[in-house]
């Protein structure tokens, strides 16, 4: 009788493992980044030019590069997001002044290193900058993202859809 039981054990274990695992991004294709609080028809984006240019923001769901991210796995276990549009020489940082995300030149930056945290079927963004406790959120004034104290709120959690596009650049790695 124990063993029908210890075998459905085993195949939950695999299965909740397999699930897991598939919710790691695969660095070879882009990804749409979007909030429960917006929905997935407000994909966050960066502005193009101006007083905010390379600032990260949600924005209408379109087809634009900017819209198209890349999670470069690093070897401490975080990620790196580049856009297509800005491509590989840039990444999503935080700027410090305002804990708000924009995009930099790639480097050995805490606020370039990205944490994804599985918070059942959503993600959770943290950076080595801001910890554990600092989670990316949205303003509901301006649509952008920033780090806040993690909580319980719908701007924390993020869904990541893949585009089916290919990265348009090769590995770093």
């Amino acid at each position: 009788m124990r063993r029908p039981f210890l075998a459905m054990a085993c195949m939950a274990i695999l299965t909740s493992a397999s699930s897991a695992l598939a919710q790691a991004p695969d660095s070879n294709f882009y990804y749409k980044l979007s909030t429960q609080f917006l929905g997935e028809n407000m994909p966050m984006d960066v502005f193009d030019g101006g007083r905010r240019n390379n600032q990260a923001r949600l924005n209408n769901d379109q087809n634009v590069s900017g819209q198209h991210w890349q999670f470069e796995p690093m070897r401490n276990g975080s990620y790196r997001l580049r856009t297509e549009f800005a491509g590989p020489g840039m990444c999503l940082d935080i700027n410090s002044s305002t804990n708000r995300p924009e995009l930099r030149d790639c480097g050995d930056l805490t606020g370039q290193f990205w944490q994804i945290r599985q918070s059942g079927e959503w993600m959770v963004l943290t950076t080595t900058f801001g910890g554990r406790n600092m989670c990316l959120d949205i303003d509901p004034d301006s649509n952008q993202p920033e780090l806040r104290r993690c909580g319980d709120y719908s701007g924390q959690f993020w869904r990541l859809q893949s585009t089916g596009e290919r990265v348009s650049w090769p590995a770093t790695r």
